[in-house]
This record gives C-alpha cells, structure tokens and sequence, in this order.
C-alpha cells in the first residue's frame, strides 16, 4: 500500500476545500461558534476517511488555515474584531487535531466487529 495513493490525493484536495471554507467562515462569523463547528465536523471526517494517515491531513488542513488566513485575508480595523478571528482561527487549529483523532477512533471502533 502506497502512502501518496489516489484515495490520499482526493482526500488533500478534500481538506483544501474544508480549509478554504474555513477560512472565509472564519471571516465572517459574528462569534467562535460557528467556525469551531465547522472545524470538529471536518476534522471528524478527516480522521473518518483517512483513520491511519489522518494526523497528515490534520497538519496540512491546520497549515492551510494558519497561511490561507495571513496570506489571503486582511487584518480587521476593530480590535475586538481581530481577538474573535485570532481566537477562532487557532482553536479551530487545536480542534482539528483533537477532532481528526476522535474520528479515527471511531472509525476503528466501527470496523473491529
């Protein structure tokens, strides 16, 4: 079994996908709920899909969020503003990885029967 297989390149452009879209979620979301939502569902679907080369996507979607934020986004005017995107943007980074592994477990836990 390859490590770089098709199954594999399908699921990076998966997470580029996931992680341009929480990017812009992060943007726009008036508070921490709705990007922390969206950062657990596709952080459990990683770990889902992937239950033995998911810590790869989850570091590669947690990249893609940390640079598609500072390369394509613009620092807001409000101080506050920039608190919630900072606050947003790295506890969705930690909850990928939580969330990745939580999937993987539960993949495993399905296929044990």
């Amino acid at each position: 079994m390859e490590f770089l297989n098709k199954r594999m390149i399908i699921n990076v452009l998966i997470v580029l996908i996931t992680s341009a879209l929480l990017v812009y979620v992060i943007k726009q979301a008036e508070s921490i709920h709705l990007p922390y939502l969206l950062a657990v569902l596709s952080a459990v679907c990683i770990g889902f899909i992937e239950p033995y080369k998911g810590w790869l996507l989850a570091i590669l979607q947690s990249a893609l969020i940390v640079s598609g934020y500072f390369i394509f986004t613009s620092v807001p005017d409000s101080g506050a503003r920039q608190e919630l995107e900072n606050f947003s943007l790295y506890g969705s980074m930690i909850l990928t990885f939580a969330a990745s592994f939580v999937g993987a477990f539960l993949k495993r836990a399905l296929n044990m029967k």
